[in-house]
């Protein structure tokens, strides 16, 4: 049955795991019979020369002085979150969200993305839409959190505890998990020809995540296509910079990739997966329990996804090149390795995440605006 209730996903293009994480939202709510489904970048539709600015300068987030940068954004927002900035965050993107609510008239509004023009609205009586947020990290800055948030729906029980101790009550955070797209929900047959790779030999991928942000990685590629019993596929995603950089030097067992739309295609093959600490990544991953080595992460919220795994032995992480060497080889070979950090990654993925996500939201959304007709 079709429903005529329009819903909003608002998101932003830092990071691919805020977009996947709206697209799959907007195609579980399009299952449930809600077909007036829009998903909307506020600040790239708010801000194109800024947001235009801020993906140049996220790309650059490896470098020395973008290491920086971020680290002090990210670590100093936290603290200064309390004291304005909050109150300063609120009004981005007002006008153009106003906008967006004039044209599609939503019942309700859904972030994956810390956005709260939205909830500030909501103080105004003609925009007093529910507005949920789902939050995409193992962790949760001071940032994601507004008082007219109706419910948040996080990926573990270690981000409930952040939130309460940021003053959220209890009973607006949700245990759901992460939404991964439904593609990873299905077996994928194993197809080595789709990537021209060899079913005898042990597969290593590496990705950096859409923008494929891959530090120092030369060495490591030198290094590991010297073992003719290993192949290594490495996906630049959108950096075609990256890509032309790499696809010069590639050598017979060492597969260069651009952007792969059926990623899952490629982990059904992988028996070691080295990436960056994007929590969607790592959530699809876990879906086929893969053994992970994390590079080296950025300051901020892959950081702290990293010590999530790090400190629950769902990963492997490096220093060196030699460490980096070793690992892989525990990795691929070592059983104790392989199996303990295939059982502890797995308790990531909960393949119900989506669809527990928008029934909560549909069930709340529905009592609360029964409550709002009766009291009418």
């Amino acid at each position: 049955m079709l429903i005529e209730k329009s819903i909003l996903i608002l998101t932003a293009r830092f990071g691919e795991g805020h977009i996947q994480s709206a697209e799959t939202l907007a195609h579980t709510f399009k299952r449930q019979g809600y077909e007036r489904v829009n998903i909307c970048d506020l600040y790239g539709e708010a801000y194109p020369a800024i947001h235009s600015l801020a993906q140049n300068l996220l790309k650059k987030g490896f470098s020395k002085f973008g290491t920086h940068f971020y680290k002090a954004f990210y670590y100093g927002t936290d603290k200064l979150s309390s004291k304005g900035l909050s109150y300063f965050y609120q009004h981005l993107g007002k006008k153009r969200l106003i906008k967006l609510v004039e044209t599609y008239s939503p019942s309700c509004i859904v972030t994956t993305f810390p956005l709260h023009a939205a909830p500030y609205l909501r103080l105004r009586s003609s925009l007093n839409i529910p507005t949920y947020t789902v939050i995409t990290d193992y962790c949760a800055h001071p940032l994601w959190i507004h008082p007219m948030i109706e419910k948040y729906y996080v990926a573990t029980d270690h981000v409930k505890r952040t939130l309460i101790s940021y003053g959220v009550e209890t009973g607006k955070i949700f245990v759901s998990g992460l939404p991964i797209r439904p593609s990873f929900h299905h077996t994928v047959e194993k197809n080595y020809k789709e990537f021209g790779l060899a079913p005898q030999r042990k597969t290593i991928t590496i990705m950096g995540g859409g923008l494929g942000l891959l530090p120092n990685i030369e060495p490591l590629l030198t290094s590991l296509s010297k073992d003719k019993n290993l192949q290594v596929g490495v996906v630049c995603g959108r950096n075609h910079q990256l890509y032309n950089q790499l696809e010069k030097n590639s050598k017979e067992n060492i597969h260069i990739f651009g952007y792969i739309s059926k990623v899952e295609n490629l982990f059904s093959l992988t028996d070691c997966l080295v990436t960056k600490s994007g929590a969607l990544s790592l959530t699809e991953a876990a879906c086929f329990k893969l053994p992970i080595i994390i590079f080296k992460p950025a300051p901020g919220q892959e950081n702290e996804n990293a010590n999530y795994l790090l400190k629950r032995t769902a990963a492997l992480t490096y220093s060196t090149q030699t460490d980096f060497l070793e690992s892989i080889y525990r990795c691929l070979y070592n059983k104790n390795t392989i199996d303990t950090l295939s059982k502890n990654v797995s308790s990531l993925f909960n393949k119900n995440a989506c669809t527990m996500i928008v029934e909560d939201i549909l069930r709340h959304d529905h009592r609360k605006n029964t409550f709002v007709e009766g009291r009418m």
